[in-house]
């Protein structure tokens, strides 16, 4: 059985003349009437009465127009749906969550995005940055983040630079190095250090030892903590210190602060990268790309093939 049996049914079904119907459907009449019979001889059943006056429905035959217009319309609607989703109208996009640092750029291109394609459903997904190549590679993510210098990406992969700033530390606004305006690693060698990841050589803490290393200081015990939310409630209740990018709005979240990081030796630049895998990318990815794009500083506006140091 192929779609066009049900085509030529529902239309014979609605002329219930075989005549008009092949004339509709521009086939002979005797055609129709072959692939008719075809389609009874399939169902085993007899969908039309047919007499040298009039053309019937038997009751199988209305109970079967019942579902045959339906099925032609639900293969309708999925023609419109898969040229929509195609053209970058219609579909999903899925976007790995970075938490708070994402309140810079995320909200105003997501609304603008949202006003053009309102048919297109976005989602975030809660992942760790060291897993999101893996995750876009997997088709699990359509847009990822991760943060480093520039440099080479795997093959199929594109960059954009979003967010350029220098880290600073995060702390306990009633720690007594808040009352600081500015401070040094070496001011901060006797605090729990608390690191974004599963282990040690996650991006982050590998960053933190570096920094370290670089001024020639030895930084306190270590904690790793997995999911951004984590980190600030660690934060939050005192229970350690850690080198965030200054961009971050914390001072919505209560009992944090941020203090401005002075190193001689360290690089304490930050730069976040919207990643995306663009030999399989969708128009919706190129759209979501385009729109973080216009809201970036100019400088940041040329596309990287790729990064060093993704995360």
């Amino acid at each position: 059985m192929e779609l066009r049996h049900l085509r030529y049914f529902v239309t014979v079904a609605e002329e219930l003349n075989f005549r008009r119907a092949a004339e509709r459907l521009n086939v002979t009449r005797p055609a129709l009437s072959k692939q008719i019979k075809d389609l009874e001889e399939e169902l085993g059943v007899t969908l039309l009465d047919r007499n040298t006056v009039r053309v019937t429905l038997t009751d199988a035959g209305n109970t079967y127009l019942v579902d045959a217009r339906a099925i032609l319309a639900h293969v309708d609607r999925a023609k419109v749906l898969a040229r929509e989703v195609q053209a970058g109208r219609r579909g999903h996009l899925l976007i790995a969550s970075v938490g708070p640092i994402a309140a810079g750029f995320m909200p105003e291109a997501l609304k603008s995005f949202g006003d053009e394609f309102p048919d297109v459903d976005v989602g975030f997904v809660e992942m760790m940055p060291p897993d999101q190549l893996d995750a876009l590679t997997k088709g699990q993510i359509h847009i990822g983040f991760a943060y480093g210098k520039k440099a080479a990406l795997p093959r199929g992969f594109k960059s954009l630079r979003i967010l350029q700033t220098k880290f600073a530390v995060a702390l306990y606004h009633g720690h007594a190095l808040a009352e600081r305006k500015s401070l040094t690693l070496g001011d901060i060698t006797r605090e729990t250090l608390l690191c974004l990841g599963r282990e040690s050589e996650s991006k982050h803490c590998k960053d933190v030892r570096t920094f370290f290393n670089a001024e020639g200081v030895t930084h306190g015990p270590t904690r790793y903590i997995q999911g951004f939310d984590s980190l600030l409630t660690m934060i939050a209740a005192d229970h350690g210190v850690a080198l965030l990018p200054r961009i971050l709005d914390l001072n919505r979240i209560h009992g944090i602060v941020l203090r401005p990081l002075i190193a001689t030796k360290a690089d304490l630049d930050f730069s976040m990268w919207a990643v995306w895998k663009d030999d399989v990318a969708s128009p919706l990815v190129h759209e979501f790309i385009r729109r973080l794009k216009d809201r970036l500083p100019v400088p940041f506006k040329s596309p990287a093939a790729g990064m060093e140091g993704a995360a």
